[in-house]
């Protein structure tokens, strides 16, 4: 590398978790920028890592720019730690979300301690379609956010994982966004206020989290576009149904091939119907549909790795990149087929009970 310019610090910082490769090129580069900059986009991105590998280049960089003379973050060993040094030191914001529900919900909590008064935590419903819907502030101790966590899981069925408290920082400001764009702040009014515990600059966008422990490039690998369809034997998956708005169009499709005046055999019918759930599987993966169904499978296959099914978890992040390429392709994917049956089927016996209800008031003379 040629440019040593701390000028380039922000850039390659930028685009780290771009592939475990790019990765360690970027932490190599930055070994070679001596400039406290180059440090504390080490530290930042040694925080944001696991991966083994990656970390172990993070320490050959740092050693790199200490022996230019460069102030290292060191930890310090338990001898060398003074009680007051350990009550005074901040420790790390911390974030929990819940799994995406069927209306493209999820439950998201950020947590900050604050030294001998428990923590300080934010409590927000994020809707992918409606943006944030609910946010509250609160200062509770962490065995009451423990008992919480425990009792969503117990009556719900629903764990609470870990995730970075920027990613959470990030869905909850996006969902604050979309909420005001709809012309909706009933009950947001002190949204900065809250969120000003953690942050008051907007979020940086950055890679989903999920790609910091699953490899994109080797999930659609084998028959996962087959296996996809798993995923909705999950609990998780049980009460996923596309809304109203969106199965509409193609509910009156399907009316329509059912009681056309055309004479169709059952094999054309049938074709007839296949059809237009290959075209809802289509718009299912296309323009702002696309996006948020995109984020929900992410969101799923970082809950599903998180809850000990890492198996799943690729199949669901198989099925994010797929619709991030905006089509299904040229094959079944039998996760999101199977979701466009199950969805129109429910929608079908919702509009089937209706009609029988209004029927039922007409009363005969």
């Amino acid at each position: 590398m040629d440019d040593v310019s701390p000028a380039l610090v922000p850039r390659l910082k930028a685009e780290f978790r771009q592939g475990k490769e790019i990765d360690l090129a970027i932490i190599f580069a930055l070994g070679k920028i001596v400039d406290p900059t180059a440090v504390e986009a080490l530290a930042a991105i040694d925080k944001q890592t696991t991966d083994k590998e990656i970390k172990k280049e993070i320490k050959r960089s740092f050693f790199k720019l200490a022996q230019r003379g460069l102030a290292i973050p060191r930890e310090e060993s338990s001898e060398a730690r003074s009680p007051t040094a350990l009550f005074d030191r901040t420790p790390e914001i911390e974030a929990y979300m819940s799994s995406v529900d069927g209306a493209g919900g999820r439950l998201i909590w950020i947590a900050k301690p604050q030294p001998n008064h428990g923590l300080q935590v934010i409590q927000a419903m994020v809707n992918d379609r409606e943006g944030l819907q609910r946010i509250v502030g609160a200062q509770i101790r962490r065995k009451e956010l423990r008992k919480m966590a425990q009792e969503i899981e117990q009556q719900h069925g629903v764990a609470m994982i870990l995730i970075p408290w920027e990613y959470a920082d990030e869905l909850v400001y996006e969902g604050f966004e979309k909420a005001k764009s709809h012309g909706r702040s009933g009950g947001l009014e002190n949204f900065h206020e809250i969120r000003s515990v953690v942050s008051t600059a907007r979020p940086k966008i950055q890679q989903h989290p999920i790609y910091s422990k699953l490899n994109s490039e080797v999930v659609r690998e084998g028959a996962w576009r087959e296996l996809s369809r798993r995923l909705l034997d999950e609990p998780e998956f049980r009460f996923w149904i596309l809304d109203d708005d969106f199965a509409q169009s193609f509910l009156s499709q399907l009316q329509e091939a059912q009681t056309s005046r055309l004479v169709l055999n059952p094999m054309q019918k049938e074709e007839r119907l296949a059809s237009i759930v290959r075209d809802a599987v289509e718009a299912l993966c296309a323009g702002e549909m696309g996006k948020l169904m995109q984020r929900r499978m992410e969101d799923m296959a970082l809950y599903l790795f998180e809850t000990g099914r890492a198996e799943l978890a690729q199949l669901a992040l198989a099925v994010a990149l797929q619709i991030k390429e905006g089509a299904p392709g040229p094959l079944d994917v039998s996760f999101l087929t199977g979701l466009v049956q199950k969805s129109f089927a429910f929608h079908i016996s919702q509009e089937k009970t209706k009609a029988e209800e209004e029927t039922s008031l007409i009363v005969k003379p």
